[in-house]
Formats: C-alpha cells, sequence, structure tokens
C-alpha cells in the first residue's frame, strides 16, 4: 500500500483546503494510506542556526514522515498573494535534509484567485527538487461542498487528471 502524506497550507479548523485534501483521498480509494499532518501551525520558525545539530524534535518527525511517504498532497489556499507563512516554513525546513528530492508532489492551490501562490508553490518545490503537479482551483469555496465531494465538473475533471498522473508517478518510484 502506498503512504501519502497530506499537508494542509491553511491553519484555519474549517478549511476548503482540508475539503480538497478529503476529496483527493476519497479520489484515490484504499489502495492508498493518506495520512494527513496534524497541524504545521505548531512547528518553530525557520532558524538557520537551529538546523545545525540541535534540530527541534517537530522538524525531525516532519522530515520523517516526508521522508517515509511515497508521494505528498500539498493543498494551499493563497495569503496577500503570496504562500500562507506557515506552509512555506513547513517547506524552509526541509531543505537542508533533502526530504522533498526526487519526491512525487500533488500541489493543489485552492483559492479565490491563487495565481501568486500557485507559481510560488511550483518554485519552491522545484527548487528543493519535488517531482511537481500542479493545480490551481480558483473560487475553490464555489467546487466543493461540505462532504468533501467536488461539484463543479471541470475542477473534478482536471483534478482526476493531475492525479492520474501523480498516481503514475508513485508506480514508477
Amino acid at each position: 500500500m502506498k503512504k501519502i502524506l497530506a499537508i494542509c497550507g491553511s491553519t484555519k479548523t474549517a478549511s476548503t483546503n482540508l475539503l480538497f485534501i478529503a476529496a483527493i483521498a476519497q479520489l484515490l480509494g484504499t489502495e492508498y494510506e493518506v495520512t494527513t499532518l496534524n497541524t504545521i501551525a505548531d512547528l518553530p520558525h525557520f532558524n538557520p542556526d537551529s538546523d545545525t545539530g540541535q534540530t527541534p524534535q517537530q522538524v525531525e518527525q516532519l522530515r520523517k514522515n516526508i521522508s517515509r511517504a511515497d508521494g505528498v498532497v500539498i493543498s494551499t489556499p493563497e495569503y496577500a498573494m503570496g504562500l500562507p507563512g506557515s506552509l512555506k516554513n513547513v517547506l524552509d525546513w526541509t531543505v537542508s535534509s533533502s526530504s522533498f528530492s526526487k519526491k512525487p508532489v500533488l500541489a493543489v492551490v485552492a483559492s479565490s484567485q491563487g495565481e501568486k501562490a500557485y507559481q510560488s508553490l511550483i518554485d519552491v518545490l522545484t527548487v528543493i527538487e519535488a517531482e511537481v503537479y500542479p493545480l490551481l482551483v480558483p473560487y475553490a469555496k464555489t467546487k466543493i461542498n461540505q462532504e468533501a465531494t467536488i461539484t463543479d465538473a471541470e475542477t473534478l475533471s482536471a483534478l482526476k487528471s493531475t492525479l492520474d498522473q501523480f498516481v503514475a508517478s508513485l508506480s514508477n518510484g
């Protein structure tokens, strides 16, 4: 069974991005074990001085979770024309560990607009050598219901297509 780690870029309890993660998990089905990272809000702020020698325990656990996963799903909103700071913090902590190197990542930006966060996420994941399968879902709240069912046919089709590419990469790894 392939292991997928899901990371929500929103720290909101009732997040549209958590709904997208749930929808993706449903689409993946029982062949995949999807584990969602509990929270990214409690991770200490990235500091290069703390990344030498005695790395914080939460950071070590994050890196292990990413390394053990066959693939990673990230679903994030856009905040102030970019990635949420808490998600950028997660990604910054992985740079020196190479946790994302050659790792397939389904990168979903589900937001009102999202273009800036979308490009930023692709750029950051590319720099840390992830194998990126991106999808932009503008006006995301209007395309999914509270049961994590994608209600927009075009969005569902685009997600399934991107998800198929992501899944194929897991089989190659």
